[in-house]
């Protein structure tokens, strides 16, 4: 088992090494940034009168003001920026998982060791959790860390920004999940990266339309994009809502895989 997760974090490793340096970069500028706005009662004003859809896009549909810590890095961050980071790292990790090694030719070797293709394919998937989980850790940290210096510390607990952080790890894991279904039983990477990136944009589109078209508010509840946003984690912490129902799906999704990955042809 640990073979299998060391082998994948070598083959992510300076991926990882770079994405989190990135993340650490945009968390900190985002963080040194804030005291522009802060206290900016005409920046309030200008987003109060937003559309219910598009307030909720950008973090805003609980009411709070762009300008407190919590509305500013829910509208700046956690509802869009890191949930779009992790999910392009995470597409692409779990595409690999399985249909990208799979089509580089090495996942037939691997295979042919005394260990079984469902297992290596699973423990991948996991190491991809872990993997994300590292990044949406940085972000965490780098933010906490300069709260205090930055005014995001008042009236926004430790506590919170940490559930923010799970809550967009948790929308990436449960698209991943899907890339790595796709992938693991089609053995077609381009399918499941372009099929889990699409279901992701639609996602986020039906979110931002739903309160305006009646028609789309039934898919909401089925949508990680609502999961995560109506939760609003930054704000609520990290209630049941937020982690229930993404971690049914990507333990759905991964089993549902597992059938025809066992019993397909690798060699076609």
């Amino acid at each position: 088992m640990t073979g299998i997760l060391w082998h994948a974090w070598l083959h992510r490793r300076l991926a990882l090494l770079w994405w989190s340096v990135g993340v650490a970069c945009l968390a900190a500028l985002l963080a040194v940034a804030y005291p522009t706005v802060r206290g900016n009662q005409e920046l309030d004003k200008t987003f109060a009168d937003l559309p219910n859809g598009v307030a909720t896009l950008l973090g805003l549909g609980n009411g709070n003001p762009l300008t407190s810590p919590a509305g500013y890095l829910d509208s700046q961050f956690y509802a869009n920026l890191l949930p779009l980071t992790l999910l392009i790292f995470g597409l692409g990790m779990a595409a690999w998982t399985v249909a990208g090694d799979e089509a580089a030719g090495t996942f037939e070797l691997l295979v042919t060791n005394p260990v079984s293709r469902v297992r290596v394919a699973v423990l991948r998937l996991v190491a991809t959790v872990i993997l994300l989980a590292a990044l949406a850790t940085v972000s965490a940290v780098v933010l906490v860390a300069l709260a205090p210096a930055t005014g995001l510390d008042a009236d926004l607990p430790v506590h919170r920004i940490i559930s923010a952080s799970i809550g967009a790890l948790l929308l990436a894991t449960t698209y991943s999940a899907g890339a790595f279904a796709i992938g693991a039983a089609t053995g077609n990477r381009s399918a499941a990266l372009a099929v889990a990136s699409a279901l992701a944009v639609v996602g986020y589109v039906v979110e931002g339309l739903a309160p305006t078209v009646a028609e789309l508010r039934p898919f909401r509840f089925v949508n990680p994009w609502h999961w995560l946003l109506s939760a609003d984690p930054i704000h609520n912490g990290l209630t049941t809502e937020a982690w229930l129902p993404p971690i049914v799906a990507t333990v759905t999704l991964a089993v549902a895989a597992i059938p025809t990955l066992a019993h397909r042809d690798l060699r076609q």
